[in-house]
């Protein structure tokens, strides 16, 4: 089985593609360390084109919030031989990653379970898990 980098240098069309998914992953991170979290999760850099960055954003909210912090973001995503002078913003439903969606918790039975099982333990590993895990449901 090949990692799919690997695949990508191999390649010598699909090699180009390294690079340029690289930059604009490090810019992505870049742009997520000025706006808040949910604002990163809903918009992305998708590229720049002389010296605009071009942002896409799931909503009119996200991207109201980085047009308002146009000139952090551009002086973020500058680099030494890149300047970075303006941001265009665009609204696209289709630009947003998946909702992470909260776990539910563990119901009280299994919680009952769990300590009765942490009873009857004897001291090693297992016990050492389970008393872990009924720590961090208490907390």
């Amino acid at each position: 089985m090949q990692s799919v980098r690997g695949l990508l240098r191999s390649d010598p069309i699909l090699s180009v593609a390294l690079p340029e998914a690289q930059r604009l992953t490090e810019l992505n991170r870049r742009f997520a360390g000025v706006v808040p979290a949910a604002v990163a999760r809903a918009c992305r850099v998708a590229a720049i084109q002389g010296e605009t960055a071009l942002v896409y954003c799931a909503n009119g909210a996200a991207a109201s919030r980085v047009r308002s912090q146009a000139s952090g973001v551009s002086r973020a995503l500058t680099r030494v031989d890149a300047p970075v002078l303006a941001v265009k913003v665009k609204v696209r439903a289709d630009w947003t990653l998946p909702e992470k969606h909260e776990k539910a918790g563990m119901g009280p039975a299994a919680l009952a379970a769990f300590r009765d099982l942490d009873q009857t333990l004897p001291a090693g590993d297992l016990k050492a898990a389970v008393d872990a895990l009924l720590a961090k449901r208490r907390a």
